[in-house]
């Protein structure tokens, strides 16, 4: 019988965490001690595990405080002029974070195995791990994308049922994979959101026009931001001069329009 060459599936390290013992010993005080071991010698372990001499002498004194007994020893004399080893205790200590270690290590694959099987989890952990400068990040669904000879437009529908407007290259819709039902990120700065008090007997060209109510307007030396709740739970957040705030009569639960052109949103995709 032929033996399958498919390789097991590896989940994603979406869940991740460090192993400590009474908070403070962790990986690093081991990788010191077990270079230590092997060395037999604090200053070529402490380079071999990438610490300065006085970092992991202070890193030892604060574990030998906290332990019963010594960590480590030093023998002088001798032909080779002594050296430095791990105690019993030491050698206890670090036999037991080895074996948590691999303990913690299996732990965190099955919550990667289990994360991986579930697809809306998997979907929302994701996005827990995208950063990104802009101050506006929605995510949404393209409704569709309009190609012209250049640039296409990008219709994207938030959760709340909120279209925005991207523009983009044809290039850009090639490489992110943008069709119809596909889920993004849109990104849009704040300085480049006006505020619009009442649009009443105005038409403008930009693109997205956001209706909503004021949730929060925060005044600094200079500029004030405002958030837009939108319907659905999203926001939008400006960010415009104290002046502009005091002759639009801005307040927090008035109605207002935050307006931005289909050039300003970026957009992004998940791998």
């Amino acid at each position: 019988m032929r033996k399958s060459t498919r390789q097991p599936r590896v989940p994603l390290q979406l869940i991740d965490g460090e192993l400590r013992i009474g908070g403070f010993l962790n990986a690093r005080l081991f990788n010191l001690l077990e270079a230590i071991e092997r060395i037999g010698s604090i200053n070529r372990a402490a380079r071999d595990v990438g610490l300065s001499y006085k970092g992991a002498w202070e890193m030892i004194e604060r574990a030998n405080n906290l332990s019963p007994r010594l960590l480590i020893e030093t023998a002088t004399g001798g032909r080779e002029g002594g050296g430095t080893k791990l105690t019993v205790t030491g050698r206890k200590l670090l036999d037991l974070f080895t074996k948590l270690q691999e303990e913690h290590r299996l732990f965190l694959e099955r919550l990667n195995h289990d994360v991986a099987d579930d697809a809306e989890l998997l979907i929302w952990l994701r996005r827990l791990f995208m950063k990104a400068s802009a101050r506006n990040q929605w995510f949404g669904t393209v409704n569709d994308v309009d190609v012209g000879a250049v640039n296409a437009e990008v219709y994207v529908q938030l959760k709340g049922g909120t279209q925005l407007v991207a523009t983009v290259t044809k290039e850009s819709v090639t490489s992110l994979g943008l069709a119809k039902g596909k889920e993004v990120l849109a990104l849009v700065k704040a300085p480049l959101v006006m505020i619009v008090a009442d649009l009443e007997g105005y038409r403008l060209s930009a693109r997205n026009q956001l209706a909503g109510t004021i949730t929060h307007l925060q005044k600094g030396a200079v500029n004030a931001e405002v958030v837009i709740g939108l319907p659905g739970g999203d926001s939008v957040a400006a960010t415009i001069t104290n002046q502009s705030v005091e002759s639009l009569g801005l307040a927090t639960g008035m109605p207002a329009t935050a307006i931005f052109k289909a050039g300003a949103v970026i957009l992004g995709v998940t791998n």
